[in-house]
């Protein structure tokens, strides 16, 4: 068997669909399954036109680069591909095709339009062309414009994972470690947040949570990783409500790093303001490393992080609800680490790669019968 992944982006670019299309590649090529990933930003991917994470495949150059494989996993929104794939099935391709809907795209309000003409007229057509379908979460897919398809034969639910023997919970002496690394003043309490600061992640919330840590106390420090042409304006924000001196913006961390970073934190914040937010990987590397999680009460996310249990969910947006969480779990560290201890447990049961190349591997396996 033998399988193509093609996607938006991938690493080094940001973004949690290239993450996850990698990973994917990774962890099937260590069982032995022939599988390769091209993405729009590769010089060798056969693009008439790019902009942004569009790509319009050439035709002839997209049949020839899927040649020889059994099986294409399309990872989407993957705008100008997808619909190429799709004509190529029509006419005949006799790969089988896997598509992950991963998100509803968004993007600039003058803009919209195109994506809404988009869902209505060429959506359907293309996703109904995949042989098999999966998602994150059925949450999120019942509340997204791909909600016709749910109860189809073709679609599943196969939550995304993480490397649970990376990712794990650390004692206070190796946490005062990571701290120091990122130059945390000792005896203060930390929120962290890991996400892209450009603008195709401006539905991230940075702001929001800026806003709600101007109302946490002065001994709270707030480490702030990710990159982009944002990135400026949340510094001047950050200055502006007077946080700047207990806020650190380290840019982007290397994914072997990333593990220090969620340590680092006494509480993970995940602010997304939008549906634009599917699920939420580092939130789930986050749990994995034992900490609680403050996030947005989102279709997809709140499979993830479970109120009261795991964290708190907040409405999007609410820069004061977002505070009051944080406050509660940063003055009671009991709490904080019971919900820490059921985070772990969590993503043992439920987001491990290993379950979820699991099921993949399964999809694949039915496709060739």
């Amino acid at each position: 068997m033998k399988i193509i992944h093609l996607s938006c982006v991938a690493p080094p670019q940001v973004g949690g669909i290239g993450k996850v299309a990698a990973k994917e590649v990774e962890f099937l090529r260590q069982r032995g399954i022939e599988a390769d990933l091209f993405s729009a930003g590769m010089p060798s991917f056969p693009a008439l036109w790019r902009y942004g994470n569009t790509a319009v495949a050439n035709p002839w150059g997209l049949k020839k680069l899927i040649k020889g494989y059994d099986i294409v996993h399309l990872h989407f929104p993957f705008y100008g591909t997808a619909e190429v794939l799709a004509i190529l099935k029509i006419l005949g391709a006799k790969q089988r095709v896997v598509m992950t809907l991963h998100m509803d795209a968004q993007v600039e309000t003058k803009r919209n339009w195109i994506l809404g003409v988009n869902r209505m007229f060429f959506q359907p057509w293309v996703v109904g062309s995949a042989d098999a379908l999966l998602c994150s979460s059925l949450d999120y897919i019942k509340h997204s414009s791909y909600k016709k398809f749910v109860g189809s034969a073709r679609l599943h639910e196969l939550p995304f994972g993480v490397d649970e023997e990376r990712f794990t919970p650390i004692d206070d002496v190796l946490r005062a470690e990571c701290r120091e690394r990122f130059g945390i003043p000792e005896n203060f309490k930390v929120v962290s947040f890991v996400g892209g600061m450009d603008r195709p992640h401006a539905f991230k919330g940075v702001d929001v949570l800026l806003k709600a840590f101007a109302e946490l106390p002065q001994d709270t420090f707030c480490l702030l990783c990710g990159e982009g042409e944002l990135r400026s304006g949340y510094e001047k924000l950050a200055h502006e409500i007077g946080v700047s001196e207990r806020v650190k913006f380290v840019g982007r961390v290397e994914e072997p790093d990333l593990p220090d970073v969620y340590r680092a934190g006494d509480v993970f914040a995940f602010p997304s303001t939008s549906g634009a937010e599917a699920f939420g990987l580092v939130a789930v590397e986050a749990q994995a490393c034992g900490i609680p999680v403050v996030a947005s009460d989102l279709p997809g996310v709140r499979t993830v992080v479970e109120d009261k249990v795991t964290g708190f969910l907040s409405p999007p947006g609410d820069a004061q609800e977002l505070a009051a969480h944080l406050r509660l779990l940063l003055e009671n560290p009991g709490m904080r680490d019971e919900m820490g201890k059921a985070a772990r447990q969590k993503v043992l049961e439920k987001f491990t790669w290993k379950r979820h190349i699991d099921g993949l591997v399964e999809v694949y396996t039915s496709l060739k019968s």
